[in-house]
Parts: C-alpha cells; sequence; structure tokens
C-alpha cells in the first residue's frame, strides 16, 4: 500500500486490510478508500488469498468520513460549483461498487463505532461481524448534504423501505443488537470474543475449494445484477451535488453556511444542540 494510514497484509490465506489512523477514529479520506481498493485487488490477483478482512485499528472501526476539510465531504462544490463535484462523488460511488463487487469474499469487523462512511463500507461487504458495544448511525440528513442517496435503494432493498426511512431521514444512532435483528450484520458478539469470531469465519471460508469461492461469487455478483444493485449508487453523484447546494431557509439549520462562519467544531455542536430528541439524539 502506498500510505500507513491503510495497512495490508496476509497470512495463512487471509488478506487484512486495517484502517489505521486511531487518533481520529479511522475517520476516511478519498485517498484510503482508494487504498482500499487498492488492497482488495491486490487479494483479487493472489492465488493464496482465499477472504479479506477490513478492520480498524484502535478504539473504533470507523467514525465516518474526515470532516477536517468540509468541501472534500461535499465533494468540491462548496468551492466549484455542484457541476464540479459530479466527478469527485462519481469517483466515491464507483468505490463502493467495486468494494460491493470484490473478487474475494469480504469480512467487515466492527468495534465502538461504525458510522456514516464506516457504516457504508460495513454494507458493502459480504459479512460483518460487531462487537456488543457497537454503535451504527448514518447522520448525513443532519449535515443537510444528500450524503444518503445511494444508500436508500441499498438499505430498502436489504431492510425494507419502512425502516430505511427511520435510520436514513432521522439518523439516529442504533446498537448491534438491532444492526443484527435488521440483517444490516451478521452477528454481535462480546468485544473479548470479536477477533476470534472474524478468524473463526475466516478460516472456515479457507476450508472452501479456490474454484468454489471464485464460482461463489460469480453467483453473488450475477445476483446483485439481477436485485438491481449496480445502479443503486448512481443517484449518489446524479443527486446529492444538487442536494448539497439547495438553499436553506432563514429557520432551517445550514451546516454548509455555519462551518464557513463559526468553524467545523462550532458548527458540530450547533448541529447536534438544533438536532435534540429521542430520534435526534446522539
Amino acid at each position: 500500500m502506498s500510505s500507513s494510514e491503510v495497512l495490508y497484509a496476509v497470512e495463512a490465506n487471509i488478506a487484512t486490510i486495517t484502517l489505521n489512523r486511531p487518533e481520529v477514529h479511522n475517520a476516511l479520506t478519498d485517498p484510503m478508500f482508494d487504498e482500499i481498493v487498492e488492497g482488495l485487488r491486490r487479494a483479487a490477483d493472489d492465488d493464496d488469498v482465499k477472504v479479506v478482512v477490513l478492520k480498524g485499528e484502535g478504539k473504533s472501526f470507523c467514525s465516518g468520513f474526515d470532516m477536517s476539510n468540509p468541501d472534500e465531504f461535499y465533494g468540491g462544490a462548496e468551492a466549484h460549483g455542484a457541476r464540479f463535484a459530479v466527478k469527485t462523488l462519481r469517483h466515491r460511488a464507483d468505490v463502493m461498487r467495486e468494494i460491493l463487487y470484490a473478487g474475494k469474499p469480504t469480512i467487515c469487523q466492527t468495534q465502538k463505532n461504525c458510522i456514516g462512511a464506516g457504516l457504508y463500507l460495513a454494507l458493502v461487504a459480504n459479512f460483518v461481524i460487531a462487537d456488543e458495544d457497537c454503535k451504527f448511525g448514518l447522520p448525513e440528513e443532519r449535515f443537510g448534504s444528500g450524503g444518503t442517496s445511494w444508500i436508500y435503494p441499498f438499505l430498502a432493498a436489504q431492510i425494507g423501505l419502512k425502516r430505511a426511512n427511520e435510520l436514513l431521514m432521522t439518523g439516529r444512532r442504533f446498537g448491534a443488537a438491532e444492526a443484527e435483528r435488521l440483517g444490516l450484520i451478521n452477528r454481535a458478539v462480546p468485544a473479548d470474543d470479536l477477533d476470534n469470531e472474524v478468524a473463526e469465519l475466516a478460516k472456515a471460508i479457507c476450508t472452501l475449494p479456490r474454484e468454489g469461492i471464485s464460482s461463489s461469487r460469480v453467483v453473488a455478483h450475477m445476483s446483485m445484477d439481477m436485485l438491481g444493485y449496480p445502479g443503486m449508487f448512481t443517484p449518489h453523484y446524479g443527486v446529492h451535488p444538487q442536494v448539497v447546494m439547495m438553499e436553506r431557509a432563514e429557520d432551517e439549520f445550514d451546516f454548509r453556511k455555519r462551518i464557513a462562519e463559526v468553524g467545523l467544531k462550532d458548527a458540530l455542536a450547533e448541529r447536534d444542540a438544533f438536532y435534540e430528541g429521542r430520534y435526534w439524539g446522539w
């Protein structure tokens, strides 16, 4: 890999891709997304690799997209206009599509926090094992960013439209038990058992013949094609840039505007104060 922020290692037929920014709870950047894809391609080309584990170093799996440069979060829309964000956001959609269609089966191991873009990674993985204390959430609606555009059809196809509406429009935080009940993860286990549980699943997959794994991946990809999954990513760059640049009324919270006026830290505090109560509170 080309940096120390995403690590790649192989041992006993298992490739491990590790998000390595523990000081910021593995907040993701576009270069990190690219390195994850690079690791998956590397695993696909390595005949010794039978399965890929995606994990995060430190306390959290991933706290979401890195917000230190808000315009990067918006795809460049703030500085250049919505039309210029299409290229960046299309690339992000392509990254998610490629992870979903990875050549080797993927297991996502999550702990503590799996928020926003972190949950995106879990959703496009083939298996997800979480610790029982892991918290999940898709808070993008609170940014007024339309960041959940591709997630809407993706989630609706997996958990039903009513549940998808609730999780996406409120952005509420939910725990591993609910994530397991909804079918968003395979299993929630005690934190002390997480490594062993993932290792056991990975080793079980490794007992399968290479030809069988290859065939099952092709069948999975065919199934996703028939279910319409490839087209679910297009709204991210078709809708998101326009939503980002929509004007807000005086009585509506304008996260983008407040960042420019008071800075990111204070804007986040204002956002959390504005969205309060059972469904919004974090």
